[in-house]
């Protein structure tokens, strides 16, 4: 009894529970259709974009594209890529003005230091001159001749010229005999590729590599060793090109 009288005295007495209720907004404007805008307010009509810019800039890309690789597959299969190697050595000689016209002073803006211009440029140069091959590692062999008066970085650049020329794949190779001499390579030197007894042998990569030639070693059917000088099959065609582009 006392605990019931306890509940009954925290019970809350004078507060009367709220009731909430949603309020009414009456608009006393009346309703309107929907009157579309005339014309004349609209002003005058726009043309449509045709982005016509874009679209003769991007044909005139895709034309540019197609013609340069249509030239570039004539260039490497019926020309030995006379046209390319003398392009890439025009943009390079361009590229090597522009380095040292810019750094070529006692601070450098774009390099450390007047040797670390020199190494960079020596190494673009070697690169060329090894890409391109043929007349151009002769002209590098005979500037390593005189190249006391080149600055030490080309000067180690030039030395590398008359032992490090790339060699030609031996397809290549088996073509130019082939041509010279009506037969196949077995038949002009009598060797095998099989390991017949009754034959020599002749190795398919070469020991050495030059500007226009390379030596492949080989052994005859009486034991003789010899080397075998093969000229490189572009040569013909990219000395007369080379003599054309530099007169």
């Amino acid at each position: 009894m006392a605990h019931a009288t306890f509940l009954r005295s925290l019970r809350p007495t004078g507060i009367r529970p709220s009731i909430w209720r949603p309020h009414r907004h009456v608009h006393s404007s009346q309703f309107q259709p929907f009157v579309p805008p005339s014309p004349s307010s609209l002003g005058r009509p726009k043309e449509a974009k045709t982005y016509k810019r874009t679209i003769k800039w991007l044909r005139r890309i895709i034309y540019v594209s197609l013609a340069t690789g249509v030239a570039y597959g004539i260039d490497s299969q019926f020309y030995a890529s006379s046209l390319t190697r003398t392009a890439r050595t025009f943009s390079l000689g361009i590229l090597v003005a522009l380095d040292y016209k810019i750094n070529f002073r006692p601070h450098p803006p774009l390099a450390s230091s007047i040797g670390a211009v020199h190494a960079r440029n020596a190494e673009r140069l070697s690169d060329l001159l090894r890409h391109n091959g043929g007349l151009y590692l002769k002209i590098g062999q005979a500037i390593a001749m005189q190249s006391a008066i080149l600055p030490p970085e080309f000067q180690a650049m030039f030395s590398r010229m008359f032992d490090d020329a790339p060699q030609n794949d031996w397809k290549d190779i088996e073509k130019v005999i082939r041509e010279d001499f009506g037969k196949s390579p077995e038949e002009v030197f009598g060797i095998s590729f099989t390991g017949a007894p009754d034959k020599g042998v002749m190795e398919r990569k070469a020991r050495a590599s030059a500007s226009v030639a390379q030596i492949h070693w080989a052994r005859l059917q009486d034991g003789t060793e010899v080397a075998i000088k093969i000229q490189k099959r572009e040569i013909v065609q990219q000395l007369a090109w080379d003599l054309w582009a530099f007169k």
